[in-house]
């Protein structure tokens, strides 16, 4: 297995998904009726090409769907669901073993991502692994949510790497794991069970068996 970088999807993944939704109860029970809609409308906006204005779009779908002005929906989902929401993961710590395996990869000459469906930087800087990162972004900036096959290519594109000498980790199998297969990259699923058939080339569930076989495959290869 020829890999020059691992890339991690980021919420559910580099930390448990049950702590974002403990800390977050508050946030959700004050904004029941927005972020019930703005699940819905992310949903629906996952099957929509071509798409020509992210953002644009994603306020018109809420706007909608809440039967409010675009101009309103956008603040809603800026003050909201980019602000509020976001400055929630204060606090919440990553999956034990997560720094020491991104550390470990970087001594074996791996270079390091992270791509997600939300703006990655500030939660990064929660998790305190923003030091281990050379390059991270949020899927929304190509205009296309995941399992699209433009975040992983833009992926490719800005470590300046082949897709197939690229390791993607996710903790969804058809968002990351497909998505990263469709564009020939390599991938590892994060599950406590193997799903069937799969077509991850890993499955894991501590990051110190994620640090392990990697490195056991780049040492053989």
């Amino acid at each position: 297995m020829d890999i020059q970088a691992v890339a991690f999807d980021l919420d559910g993944t580099l930390y448990p998904n049950h702590k974002m939704y403990l800390r977050s109860i508050p946030f959700f029970l004050t904004h029941a009726r927005l972020v019930r809609h703005f699940g819905k409308i992310r949903r629906t906006i996952r099957m929509i090409r071509p798409i020509h204005n992210f953002r644009g779009l994603q306020a018109e779908l809420l706007a909608v769907s809440l039967r409010v002005t675009t101009n309103h929906a956008a603040e809603l989902i800026e003050r909201n669901i980019y602000g509020r929401w976001e400055e929630t993961f204060q606090g919440i710590s990553a999956y034990s073993g997560v720094r020491n395996c991104l550390e470990g990869l970087h001594s074996g000459g791996l270079r390091i991502a992270v791509i997600s469906d939300f703006p990655v930087e500030r939660k990064l800087k929660y998790l305190g692994l923003d030091d281990l990162v050379d390059c991270a972004f949020s899927s929304e900036e190509t205009g296309y949510l995941k399992p699209n096959p433009e975040p992983f290519l833009e992926l490719s594109k800005r470590l300046g790497l082949p897709a197939d000498k690229i390791m993607y980790v996710g903790n969804h199998y058809k968002y990351d794991i497909l998505g990263a297969k469709e564009v020939g990259m390599k991938s590892a699923h994060l599950s406590s069970r193997k799903v069937i058939d799969s077509k991850a080339d890993l499955t894991f569930s501590s990051y110190g068996d994620l640090r392990d076989s990697i490195m056991k495959y780049i040492h053989t290869s």
